[in-house]
């Protein structure tokens, strides 16, 4: 049921800049993937305002979006959806929700206020690794998308170099090896 309402909310907040003026009716919408039927209630007066989003929970609606760009390709500076680098993927969905974050991984990982425990982790929170090189010091970010509260253990979403936007787990070895630190920039 929360899912089937974050999708409404996703889709109505994609609505909003096109200008829905006139009364839904109900039916089936397309859009990616999704059907959704909504409901009409013929006694109140015609949806104008789809701008309800900032009372949902922004970080599900930034992960919502971000898994529009699943399967995006790698771009070392990348910073649109033509292609992205880990950083530029952060920072492009970031601005969508009014935050502009520096442009690379370490000055991400200074923003907002760090979740110093991974069993805290709420989705859209960024989370941090250390570089091929230099695994003490950031040089990846990720977006946590969904988090177990008793093991801590998290998947997230980013822009990897060999396969562009996917999503991983926290207990593969290359990431939990590497993984240094998390920051809330959203809901703080």
């Amino acid at each position: 049921m929360r899912k089937s309402l974050i999708r409404i909310i996703w889709l109505i907040g994609l609505l909003g800049p096109i200008g829905l003026q006139a009364q839904v009716h109900p039916s089936a919408v397309r859009h990616n993937c999704w059907d959704i039927e909504l409901e009409v209630d013929n006694t109140r007066p015609p949806f104008r305002s789809p701008h309800i989003v900032a009372e949902a929970d922004s970080g599900l609606l930034l992960v919502g979006m971000a898994k529009e760009y699943l399967g995006t390709p790698y771009r070392y500076g990348g910073k649109t959806p033509k292609g992205f680098d880990c950083a530029g993927f952060a920072r492009y969905l970031y601005l969508h929700f009014g935050y502009e974050l520096p442009p690379y991984s370490g000055g991400q990982a200074r923003e907002g206020i760090e979740v110093s425990d991974t069993r805290n982790l709420q989705p859209g929170d960024l989370v941090f690794f250390g570089g091929r090189h230099h695994t003490k010091t950031v040089g990846h970010t990720g977006i946590a998308i969904q988090t177990d509260p008793e093991s801590g253990v998290f998947t997230f979403i980013h822009a990897s170099t060999s396969n562009g936007v996917i999503i991983s787990r926290s207990t593969e070895e290359y990431y939990k090896k590497r993984y240094l630190t998390a920051r809330r920039i959203l809901n703080k």
